[in-house]
């Protein structure tokens, strides 16, 4: 009976790790429907966004500091990671492709706004990079890979909102008025479908409403909204503005805000992926559980038989003995 003990106790262990798992798998796929009509609720703001910028910055003579571009030799990374783990290789897919872009930089070095690209020189492969990280596990692979560190936000979660995410952009937005940056990247993972993340590196500053239409359509997520998307471009395009007072001055106002709208959709969109994530590898968890307990179970009845069933030789070979 002792091993019959033994598989009881484990099969009880097992049994209430399953029903942690199983609560995890239900906390996260409720918080990953929250983060993903947050994120949805944002895209009329950036079409909107889209559509001003793409008609203001249409000329060249439009000036503003986050709309310069100049050739790349600094460029600052905000990478975005979750703070706990248990959602598979989520951060770990995003750190190696952002390292990797690291170490072979010519992509990154490419600079557009307003139908104006510089491309780098193609013997070129210093580049100085500054790290931002929202998320401790980021933080730890920056760390860890002695990456230059500049800031490190790790309290931000599911609950946070744009405002929070406002020192981050002003911290990027400073620097690339100070020409510090020469470039601002944010690496995220883009949340496609309920089994299917996808690590992004998309370009921040300086401001280009090719990096504005590529979210909008990333965010739109299906046939039909590229579809409205498209009669969105054919009505900009044909309409005429009026701006008041000017141009300019509306877009000292709305830049800095699409930089955080910008901040703030890579975010909704890392987080709806990490939950996700932590959906589908509490659910395996709980998959792989539920298989244990059935095979203990029945190495639980066949040590029960065993044990009953030498008893009722031990009792034969007693009452013949008699």
């Amino acid at each position: 009976m002792a091993k019959a003990k033994s598989l009881k106790a484990r099969f009880k262990s097992i049994q209430n790790t399953r029903k942690i798992t199983k609560a995890m798998e239900m906390v996260a796929a409720s918080k990953m429907k929250r983060v993903i009509d947050r994120a949805l609720k944002t895209r009329e703001y950036t079409q909107t966004a889209w559509e001003i910028l793409t008609k203001t910055t249409s000329s060249i003579d439009i000036q503003n500091p986050l709309l310069d571009i100049r050739k790349v030799e600094r460029i600052c990374i905000v990478m975005i990671t979750s703070n706990k783990g248990l959602c598979g290789g989520l951060n770990s897919q995003l750190v190696k492709k952002v390292f990797e872009n690291v170490e072979s930089p010519y992509n990154m070095m490419i600079n557009r706004t307003r139908g104006i690209k510089i491309l780098p020189d193609s013997n070129k492969s210093d580049l100085d990079v500054d790290f931002i990280s929202i998320g401790k596990k980021g933080r730890d692979e920056i760390v860890k890979a002695k990456k230059n560190l500049v800031a490190s936000f790790t309290d931000l979660n599911d609950q946070s909102g744009i405002l929070d995410l406002k020192p981050v952009a002003k911290m990027i937005i400073d620097g690339y008025e100070a020409k510090k940056y020469d470039k601002v990247i944010v690496a995220y993972t883009d949340f496609i479908s309920t089994v299917v993340s996808k690590p992004r590196l998309r370009q921040v500053l300086p401001i280009s409403t090719k990096d504005l239409e590529r979210q909008l359509e990333e965010l739109g997520k299906g046939i039909a909204y590229e579809s409205e998307m498209d009669e969105v471009k054919e009505d900009v395009y044909n309409r005429y503005y009026t701006f008041e007072p000017d141009a300019e001055k509306i877009l000292e106002k709305i830049l800095p805000q699409v930089v955080e709208s910008q901040i703030y959709q890579a975010f909704l969109e890392s987080q709806a992926s990490e939950f996700s994530a932590r959906m589908i590898t509490m659910k395996n968890a709980s998959d792989t559980a539920k298989e244990m307990l059935e095979s203990l179970n029945f190495q639980y009845n066949q040590a029960r038989q065993a044990a009953i069933t030498a008893e009722l030789a031990e009792i034969s070979a007693g009452m013949a003995v008699l």
